[in-house]
């Protein structure tokens, strides 16, 4: 088991923030701060190196900054190589009565903080234990969704709160370039440069200072990751070529429908015989993993959802490949993650009449629906589709319409029920 001096080490190796450029997400972190007050378990989860450790180092110093005694702030990443050992809750365990023992001050309150929790099997057992004491603020994270719809919801069902964290907005990207985004006119060349970028490379924070090559690397490193530590090790699985197959079908097939019946035809092609019950697992893997999200089909003119009819979109613009062909595919995959960013996925569709009518997202809210067109390059031809695809679905449904457009080509030009994406990204977030 870990030494006592092995533990501190891991400790404040697990807090530190490194010298890099850092952008403090507003939101995200107010939301932090607030639940420090609510004695529920706060579990934050989303997709690897979207920045939830850096968060949680900020709440750490936060916490200390507010005379906490750093030696009450149990922050462990279980990354940490000098962790390789907790694997089992009953490690766990040991290294809590290790900790309660020789380091923490019993006569200040205590916070807990574990990252990548999900690496100790049945950690929720020691996790609920805890929260039973009432003694303890517990923060949580992990890079897998089972994190709650899994173990957490069974253990600590009611007893927690949940903040997904997302890649970088393009805000949040302007302000990591020191670009002044709220004088977005006086600064659009600058803003537009930046956007022709962001694009391409999304808003993973560790790799805006590198070049494409290297870029190019850490996304090819990154899937490796996430195929070999969230999916390979938690779920067993044995055929990897069939589980990366799946992956690259779907991310090369964004912004189509897609049946389990196309993937194994495209696998049969390639002399890979899977079943369509495989390949529905292994999608869900690599959307428990948060790389991928579905959308399920709206039809709106009976006003049901079908989930047998699916869209996939990336969790991030990196993981998309290839060049500028797949620009427009992009664009699409960016309003995805700033709508789900802003709304919630589970609040999230396209929309398709019988007909084949359709309208690529729409957002389904508690009193209201809002309706968006994405089209890369707005011209006479294609507007009168946008726009018509538009009027016909508020036939059935009233609700706010917006086409969102890169270039406007029109000749006839008009702003009514339109946006550049640049500016709805810049001043509606």
């Amino acid at each position: 088991m870990i030494s006592v001096q092995k533990l501190k080490q891991a400790i404040g190796e697990s807090k530190e923030i490194g010298s890099s450029n850092p952008i403090l997400r507003e939101k995200y972190f107010a939301w932090l701060e607030k639940s420090i007050k609510n004695k529920l378990v706060k579990a934050v989860i989303g997709f690897r190196r979207s920045g939830k450790s850096f968060l949680l180092k900020m709440i750490s110093k936060s916490l200390e900054s507010k005379n906490n005694p750093a030696s009450n702030i149990f922050y462990l990443n279980f990354e940490n190589d000098l962790l390789s050992n907790i694997k089992t809750v009953q490690n766990l365990r040991s290294v809590w009565e290790i900790y309660l023992r020789e380091i923490a001050d019993p006569a200040h309150p205590i916070y807990i903080i574990w990252d990548e929790i999900q690496l100790v099997k049945g950690w929720e057992k020691l996790v609920r234990a805890l929260y039973e004491t009432e003694k303890y603020n517990i923060y949580i994270s992990g890079s897998n969704s089972n994190l709650l719809s899994g173990e957490l919801s069974s253990s600590l069902s009611g007893r927690c709160l949940t903040l997904e964290i997302n890649p970088f907005s393009f805000r949040e990207y302007l302000s990591y370039n020191k670009i002044d985004h709220k004088s977005y006119y006086s600064n659009k060349h600058a803003i537009d440069n930046a956007f022709a970028i962001y694009l391409r490379r999304g808003g993973l924070p560790e790799q805006f200072k590198l070049d494409k090559i290297y870029s190019d690397e850490y996304e090819s490193g990154l899937v490796r990751k996430i195929i070999l530590d969230d999916i390979i090790k938690r779920y067993s699985i044995e055929n990897i070529n069939v589980l990366q197959e799946v992956f690259e079908f779907i991310r090369g097939n964004i912004t189509s429908t897609i049946s389990l019946r196309k993937i194994v035809n495209r696998l049969d092609e390639q002399g890979i015989k899977v079943s369509a019950t495989t390949i529905d697992n292994y999608i869900n893997y690599w959307q428990t993993s948060y790389a991928i999200g579905k959308l399920n089909k709206f039809d709106y003119k009976l006003s049901r959802v079908f989930d047998r009819v699916s869209k996939y979109y990336c969790i991030d613009n990196l993981l998309i490949k290839d060049g500028e062909e797949n620009d427009e595919k992009r664009l699409e995959n960016l309003i995805y993650i700033e709508l789900i960013r802003r709304y919630g996925r589970e609040n999230i569709y396209f929309g398709q009449d019988p007909n084949g009518y359709e309208v690529d997202f729409v957002v389904k809210l508690e009193n209201k629906f809002k309706f968006f067109q994405v089209c890369y390059k707005l011209d006479d031809k294609n507007a009168k589709r946008e726009f018509g695809n538009l009027r016909l679905i508020n036939k059935y449904i009233k609700g706010e319409s917006l086409v969102l457009y890169l270039d406007d080509l029109r000749k006839k030009e008009t702003s009514q029920n339109c946006q550049s994406v640049i500016e709805w990204c810049v001043t509606n977030s």
